[in-house]
């Protein structure tokens, strides 16, 4: 890691955490014994410098029979937990739909104490159509201050967790400091220990030299906790799309990052997460709002 991500993180360790920003992160899914990738990103994220809340949903009303159901389901996750080393607390939540699991969850106060500030949501790249429910309450997340996190499942999985590649482009620079972030508290995890961190802007031929200055002034400031030596430019020739360059240069990652802008999901929904077939798992990341960090 990086000298400023090294000292930002022992100050998330002894210093108040409103001043400080860590991940306080919940995540709402029914698929729990189908894939486990959702969980192990909350293991990586929470082991340290954060707090991971994992929550089964369950469809249906109250009952003795839910009830019941529940308390099943919530022993059998605390059996299968007990396999790895983590912080993570789990739960149940019994709804009759997923978009009201969700929006009870987000008024949780989380197990920090402080509130959760990051939602995370998990689908399979063979069915994002399942994504939607949860897409459905996307204003509701923004306007409560939330980061969305969405991890689309190949069947490549975290690969030998060794590559992390992390993709900055001009229309998400909003998004760069918490993918940055994201990617080295998940590296700093002992499954990680070997594993290095690749970070990629795509640019224009014609706008090569304003985008390195403008990387060059991010990093000067502050505001990007990177050095230039660790950042690839790419061209995009001019008319490849993004998902194209990503999906070449990116094959044999572990992880892939990528930025989406809120703004997106009105036009495109769950399609967004679309068109990355030769990656293995890939986490979409939007920030609520830019993460200063000093």
């Amino acid at each position: 890691a990086s000298r400023q991500l090294q000292i930002l993180a022992q100050r998330a360790d002894r210093e108040d955490l409103d001043v400080h920003w860590r991940p306080f992160t919940i995540c709402v899914s029914q698929d729990t014994f189908m894939r486990r990738s959702a969980f192990d990103i909350l293991r990586w994220i929470s082991m340290k410098y954060g707090f991971g809340t994992y929550i089964h949903y369950i469809k249906g009303f109250l009952t003795e029979e839910t009830n019941k159901e529940s308390k099943e389901i919530l022993n059998k996750l605390i059996h299968l937990a007990a396999g790895s080393k983590n912080k993570v607390y789990l739960d149940t939540i019994i709804s009759p739909s997923y978009t009201s699991a969700i929006a009870q969850v987000i008024q949780l106060s989380g197990i920090s104490g402080k509130g959760n500030n990051m939602i995370l949501f998990e689908f399979s790249q063979t069915e994002p159509e399942a994504l939607e429910e949860a897409l459905n309450t996307h204003d509701i997340l923004f306007a409560t201050g939330f980061d969305l996190c969405i991890l689309s499942t190949s069947y490549k999985g975290f690969g030998y967790k060794k590559q992390i590649h992390i993709w900055i482009t001009p229309a998400d620079f909003d998004n760069a400091n918490l993918m940055i972030l994201l990617g080295y508290i998940i590296m700093g995890h002992p499954e990680w220990k070997e594993g290095i961190i690749k970070i990629f802007a795509i640019y224009q031929p014609e706008a090569v030299t304003r985008r390195k200055e403008e990387l060059k002034l991010l990093i000067k400031e502050g505001r990007l906790p990177i050095s230039m030596a660790n950042i690839n430019l790419i061209s995009d020739g001019g008319d490849r799309e993004t998902r194209e360059i990503i999906g070449e240069v990116s094959v044999d990652a572990d992880l892939t990052v990528i930025g989406f802008r809120h703004e997106q999901l009105t036009t495109e929904g769950y399609k967004l997460y679309t068109g990355y077939k030769k990656l293995g798992n890939v986490l979409f990341v939007s920030a609520n709002k830019k993460k200063e960090i000093n």
